[in-house]
């Protein structure tokens, strides 16, 4: 009995971790104000970041199929589903991600990028201000571009028709990858030098919780979708190739970053999520013709 009770209570405090975790990453993540507030709580967030961006981007694709029905077309161009799109980014997490990169930009070409980051009341430089409207005009135009493909789907009478749901059609899956790529950037620049001596709390209980063994297991879920998605008859090589090259621009940026503001911060981290994001887009996009075609 009494190791019964034992086992239950441990088992009660993983699942309580666990929430403790996802409200920790809906804090760093988005602007629900659900975080503790506890610092050390903070790298409880590390096992959800990927996931939520799972979450995020199943959120992308079901607005994008809602809007392109209410919207349609113009000249064989979804221009208002994109745009819908980069609306929802911008209000939910364009004030992170997008302006992560502007205020990343914007502190690491003035005279002294070693400086306390930004605060969000301080006026933007013109590079901050053009690196945020060419990453939105950026993954808008990006989102517009992807072709409507017509996927092929198992008969009815096929034991896999059962699993449709899980193989969204092409046009989607662009909408699905990209922000998994860019929430596990940010643990790929949590995992890249030090937390900068000005950085916040949570951003040095992530960069001291991020280990290589913990980025390359959270690199599963990306790596994977993105091999299965992105495979042209059962050809996985394509989608290791897109991943390989996200990994590849991630990790220099994310070293520039580090290296000239005098390591990581929270925009930093923003910043890389981003750049991961846009760059997984454009190699989607640039990969169609060997994907789809």
């Amino acid at each position: 009995m009494a190791t019964v009770h034992i086992e239950t209570v441990h088992s009660s405090g993983r699942v309580q971790r666990m929430f403790q975790g996802l409200r920790e990453g809906l804090g760093l993540l988005t602007p629900i104000p659900s975080a503790s507030g506890d610092m050390r709580l903070a790298s409880l967030a590390v096992m959800w970041i990927v996931p939520l961006g799972l979450a995020t981007g199943i959120v992308w694709a079901g607005l994008f199929r809602v809007s392109w029905r209410l919207y349609g077309e113009t000249a064989n161009m979804r221009v208002l589903p994109a745009l819908v799109i980069v609306l929802v980014e911008c209000l939910l997490t364009g004030p992170f991600l997008a302006m992560g990169l502007a205020r990343t930009m914007h502190l690491l070409t003035s005279t002294s990028p070693h400086r306390s980051q930004t605060h969000d009341e301080e006026p933007l430089s013109p590079v901050g201000s053009l690196a945020l409207v060419l990453a939105i005009l950026a993954q808008w135009v990006l989102l517009v571009s992807v072709p409507n493909a017509t996927p092929w789907y198992p008969s009815l009478t096929d034991w896999r028709h059962h699993f449709v749901w899980l193989y969204p059609a092409p046009i989607y899956r662009p909408l699905v990858l990209a922000p998994v790529w860019g929430r596990w950037a940010i643990l790929l620049a949590a995992s890249i030098g030090r937390a900068a001596p000005h950085a916040d709390g949570r951003t040095i209980a992530l960069s001291d919780t991020v280990s290589p063994s913990t980025l390359l297991a959270h690199l599963i879920l990306p790596m994977a979708l993105t091999s299965i998605y992105c495979s042209r008859d059962r050809n996985l090589l394509i989608g290791v190739i897109i991943g390989l090259f996200v990994f590849a621009t991630t990790y220099v940026v994310s070293i520039v970053f580090a290296r000239r503001g005098g390591g990581q911060t929270r925009h930093s981290l923003f910043a890389a999520a981003q750049v991961a994001q846009l760059t997984f887009l454009m190699l989607y996009r640039a990969f169609w013709p060997l994907i789809h075609s």
